[in-house]
């Protein structure tokens, strides 16, 4: 990724481009969630799409849809 290793939200990461999870920012309930499905400090994630409205990012081997809002609680670089 060519952002100089500056830690933004997921859902500003452009499609094509892999990063690290740096942090999950939210209430327990989303942090555990995002972190039950792989979304982990240190955990590569590879933006496949990404619209204003939601973003398809591969983690661990699986494939997930997440809204964009949800997208702004994982911090990566």
């Amino acid at each position: 990724m060519q952002n100089m290793g500056q830690v933004l939200p997921l859902s500003l990461v452009r499609a094509g481009d892999t990063v690290t999870v740096r942090r999950v920012r939210g209430n327990e309930d989303m942090k555990r969630h995002l972190q039950e499905i792989g979304f982990v400090d240190g955990a590569e994630v590879h933006v496949v799409s990404s619209s204003s409205a939601n973003i398809i990012v591969l983690v661990k081997g699986a494939r997930f849809g997440l809204d964009a809002k949800v997208a702004q609680h994982i911090m990566a670089a």
